[in-house]
C-alpha cells in the first residue's frame, strides 16, 4: 500500500450501489476539495484498494456481489488499516454493534445530513492521521 500524505485533500473511496447517494456524497466531498473514487459494490472496491491507496473508505452495507461487511472483514483480515465508515439504513443497536465489531471505525445512518458526514470524516482523519 502506498503511503499517503496526512493533510487535505484526502483521497476517499466511496462505495454504494445507489447512484443518487454516490452523486450526492461525491459532489459534496469534491466541493470540500477531496479526491473521490467511486465503486458500486464490494468486489469493485476491493480491486480498487488493491491497486491504489485511499485515506478513508465510505461504504454502504447492503450491496450486490459483495456487501460492505464482507468487504470490511476482508480488508481487516489483510491487516489493511484504512479508516472505514459505514453508511447504513440499519440503525438498531444490534446492527451498529455488528458493524463496529466487523472492523468499522464509524457509521452513519441513512438518511443523513451531508454536514454530519463531513464532520465524522474529519474526526476519522484526526484519529487516523494525527499531526506529527
Amino acid at each position: 500500500m502506498t503511503k499517503l500524505p496526512a493533510g487535505p485533500p484526502w483521497h476517499i473511496l466511496l462505495v454504494d450501489d445507489e447512484p443518487l447517494i454516490l452523486e450526492m456524497v461525491s459532489s459534496r466531498l469534491r466541493a470540500e476539495g477531496h479526491r473521490v473514487t467511486t465503486a458500486t459494490n464490494g468486489e469493485e472496491a476491493l480491486a480498487l484498494v488493491e491497486k491504489s491507496a485511499y485515506h478513508v473508505l465510505v461504504c454502504d452495507v447492503v450491496m450486490p456481489k459483495m456487501d460492505g461487511m464482507t468487504l470490511c472483514r476482508r480488508l481487516r483480515e489483510q491487516q489493511n488499516p484504512i479508516p472505514f465508515l459505514f453508511l447504513t439504513a440499519k440503525g438498531q443497536p444490534s446492527d451498529i454493534v455488528e458493524l463496529l465489531t466487523t472492523g468499522a471505525d464509524d457509521y452513519l445512518v441513512k438518511p443523513f445530513e451531508p454536514a454530519e458526514l463531513s464532520a465524522r470524516l474529519k474526526a476519522l482523519f484526526r484519529r487516523a492521521y494525527p499531526a506529527s
